[in-house]
């Protein structure tokens, strides 16, 4: 954790603010040293407590200091590049220190990794802050006429005593209706969180933001056969595998039956050797779990995990029931670390139980997928809507008789539904649907549209917990307009577009939670398909890449075919994240509805929330496990949990235990 105090006026900051600042960053992450230079106070993580006292952050050769929280993949190439002018011993943030020296504000266009970086000038009392392209630990900022903070995490601006921690009821709102557009705004009102890709500059009491890096607009990339696309893909996952694992000895995979985590694995076990250990940790329900799921989906990948360790002897195995608990595992724990509310609470307990077995396996690194859905692993799904508009009839043509085809229907309804529907503007769009289905489109299946959802609640969708009457006075639905995000998950006009939309929420609320659970579990994680390289080619190429006579996933089945067991490659289904929600709610039940009582007694919980509702979906409890997208199932999985852990942040941050 890193973090700047800054004032304008040159007072240096009092002693125990001073200590209560670098405490606060201190919080699961060790000793911090701090050091006041021309008034400002900068604070880092140190190896150890004996050189907080002698810590001095480290300084570029045209006298800026640095801070650095993340890490930098091609330090080898940027070491060269500044020919001979760094030690190539030095840390990360030397190097940024160094490339910045040289290279300036494109610095942030050369170098390869995830990390949030400030620098801070004494000679000219400016300051300079950056988060990486595509993903990063977060960078929190306030400031006044005299006062500047920066830190990676909230809680260190209100440490000083000189900043209120009031939680924003906008953010709350807006999260609680899925729209995490406004990438600026923090869970604190008046705390503005720097975007990824974005620089900050702060001089006298004025702050402004300038993004470096459009991911929606990168160049594209051409070549002459399809072969000659697979042999760059597998060459860009290789070397980011490569990335992923360097400084690391003991990696550990979180290892699912998709394509994703499981091409992460192999080509970890590839480049580890037959010597060395990859331990895979998969998540799998409970052996009460009662095994119902929607059409085209399971519940329990462990089959396609074995078959992979089958193909691969230094891949060793285990399943991660994560028995007992549930969405509010270490919940407070979370708050505290992030800041933040998850999004998906109803996930956190095996993201914690996968990395606590992976730190107590001894390993000192977690990989991830995270983002090959938006990368080599994209299903093509937008691509017809850009054939259309850019004219390509027979690419259209072929994939609408393709499509066509799947769905045992005509050509001309295939060309109306995947291409045409997307283009339409909500106006003609909502009405079709409706005179289609009967409903609006309104479905969540993991912040990913799947069907036709269940009614509405006072006109909101089913899976959203807020009371209508306060949705309407926060003007959610008018923010979601302005802010582009669209509630009803319709599909969108082009494949880029759905790629964006698939990484810009995790790219925004991402940096706090991935920092904390790290923290908590004291275990790195690295994510090989958010490599940038990779991202950016697998933005640049043709459509038809991924999508080929109707073969989704194109691109992905020719790069690990033969890698991957063919029953993976083969598989349509999805694999489900906490399939056995239904049983881990229900031994709470009783509990989540005497929870909801008291909050009723709340009448600012009772404003912001649809408690009766919530508390009705209670009483009805059902049997067995609802199939998803059903209107109860989108209640009782996603609203309720997601209202609680709303209250319960809100309760944490006022201070509130009754």
């Amino acid at each position: 954790m890193i973090g700047l105090y800054f004032r304008h006026s040159g007072a240096p900051l009092e002693t125990p603010q001073a200590d209560r600042f670098a405490a606060s960053l201190g919080i699961g992450a060790g000793p911090i040293g701090k050091r006041q230079l021309g008034g400002a106070l900068l604070a880092a993580p140190v190896q150890d407590k004996n050189r907080a006292r002698s810590w001095s952050p480290p300084r570029g050769p045209d006298g800026t200091y640095a801070l650095l929280i993340g890490h930098i993949d091609n330090r080898a190439a940027l070491i060269h590049g500044l020919a001979g002018k760094v030690d190539p011993a030095c840390d990360n943030a030397a190097l940024y220190a160094h490339c910045h020296a040289e290279w300036g504000d494109d610095c942030d266009n050369r170098i390869i990794g995830q990390y949030a970086a400030i620098l801070w000038s004494p000679d000219d009392a400016k300051v300079r802050f950056t988060r990486s392209p595509i993903s990063a630990p977060a960078l929190h900022y306030w400031h006044d006429a005299d006062r500047l903070i920066v830190a990676s995490t909230a809680r260190a601006i209100f440490a000083t005593g000189e900043v209120e921690r009031r939680v924003d009821e906008q953010k709350i709102a807006d999260s609680l209706y899925l729209n995490y557009n406004e990438a600026e705004r923090g869970w604190f009102a008046g705390v503005k969180r720097l975007p990824i890709g974005t620089h900050g500059h702060a001089q006298v009491g004025c702050v402004s933001t300038s993004r470096f890096y459009d991911a929606g607009n990168l160049p594209a990339v051409r070549y002459a056969k399809d072969a000659d696309y697979v042999e760059a893909a597998n060459a860009l996952f290789s070397e980011a595998t490569r990335a992923a694992l360097q400084g690391f000895s003991r990696p550990a995979v979180s290892l699912s039956g998709g394509y994703d985590s499981q091409a992460v694995a192999a080509t970890a076990c590839k480049i580890m050797g037959p010597d060395a250990r990859v331990l895979g940790l998969t998540s799998v329900p409970e052996s009460r779990w009662d095994g119902h799921t929607a059409e085209h989906k399971f519940g329990d990948e462990s089959a396609h995990v074995d078959a992979l360790a089958a193909l691969y002897p230094s891949l060793e195995t285990r399943k991660v029931d994560a028995a007992g608990l549930s969405f509010d595992h270490k919940l407070e724990s979370v708050f505290l670390m992030a800041g933040a509310p998850p999004r998906n609470a109803m996930n956190l307990h095996w993201c914690h139980e996968v990395r606590t077995q992976a730190k107590a396996a001894g390993c000192d690194v977690l990989l991830t997928g995270g983002m090959g859905n938006a990368t080599f692993s994209f299903d093509g799904h937008g691509a017809l809507p850009g054939m259309l508009k850019s004219g390509h009839w027979r690419a259209l043509l072929r994939e609408a008789r393709a499509a066509a085809k799947l769905r045992k229907t005509g050509t001309a309804r295939a060309v109306m539904s995947t291409a045409v529907m997307p283009l339409l503007p909500g106006g003609l769009f909502g009405p079709i649907m409706r005179w289609r289905h009967g409903t609006p489109p309104n479905t969540l299946d993991g912040g990913r549209a799947g069907g036709l959802a269940g009614g509405l609640a006072g006109g909101l969708p089913d899976w959203c917990p807020l009371n209508p009457h306060w949705a309407q006075s926060m003007n959610v639905r008018r923010r979601a307009e302005e802010l582009n995000f669209d509630p009803q998950f319709r599909a969108k006009a082009s494949s880029t577009a759905i790629r964006m939309a698939m990484f810009s929420g995790a790219a925004t609320e991402g940096g706090d939670l991935s920092t904390a659970l790290a923290m908590l579990a004291g275990i790195e994680t690295r994510d090989p398909t958010s490599y940038r390289p990779l991202f950016e080619f697998c933005m640049g190429i043709p459509d038809d890449q991924f999508l080929r006579n109707g073969e989704t996933r194109w691109l992905a089945k020719r790069m690990f075919r033969g890698v991957l067991p063919d029953m993976v490659i083969d598989e349509t289904r999805r694999g489900l994240q906490c399939a056995d929600w239904h049983l881990r709610l229900t031994r709470q039940r009783g509990d989540l509805m005497l929870e909801i009582d008291r909050l009723s007694e709340d009448s600012a919980m009772a404003q912001r929330l649809d408690l009766p509702r919530l508390k009705a979906a209670l009483a009805s409890w059902p049997t067995d496990t609802p199939i998803g997208g059903a209107a109860s199932a989108n209640i009782l999985q996603y609203a309720i949990p997601r209202a609680l852990t709303a209250a319960r942040y809100i309760r944490f941050m006022e201070g509130r235990n009754d």
